[in-house]
């Protein structure tokens, strides 16, 4: 084999790997769609904290603050506090390192031992 056909197999395996890799990746986005697409149009606080999964959630229940748009924006639908899709997705990223910025632009005031969890991260 000389030098020019190593060159162009190498490439070529280059451009499988990254092909393999965006089709990995295009995997996962489906599959993340799916279980987004998945949550009802209202979402209750228990089936956002089954899909957020982190705390008890008792702590979610006790703990507005942790909630989907910190324990704002809901609506009574069927007699239970409920939240849209779209503002559960949001909060579904949200860790203890964005929640000092996520409360903030919800205009809560977290307690400060929250607010140190954000600050070490």
């Amino acid at each position: 084999m000389n030098a020019e056909s190593s060159l162009a197999i190498q490439g070529m395996q280059l451009a499988i790997d990254r092909l393999t890799l965006e089709i990995g990746k295009q995997r996962q986005d489906a599959e993340e769609q799916a279980r987004f697409k998945s949550l009802p149009e209202w979402v209750t606080l228990e089936q956002a904290a089954a899909v957020k999964g982190g705390p008890a959630l008792i702590t979610y229940r006790q703990k507005s603050f942790l909630q989907p748009c910190c324990g704002l924006h809901w609506r009574k639908v069927g007699g239970r506090r409920c939240w849209r899709r779209d503002d559960v997705m949001a909060w579904l990223l949200i860790t203890d390192a964005e929640l000092v910025r996520y409360a903030a632009e919800r205009g809560v005031k977290l307690p400060e031992n929250y607010e140190q969890r954000g600050a070490g991260q």
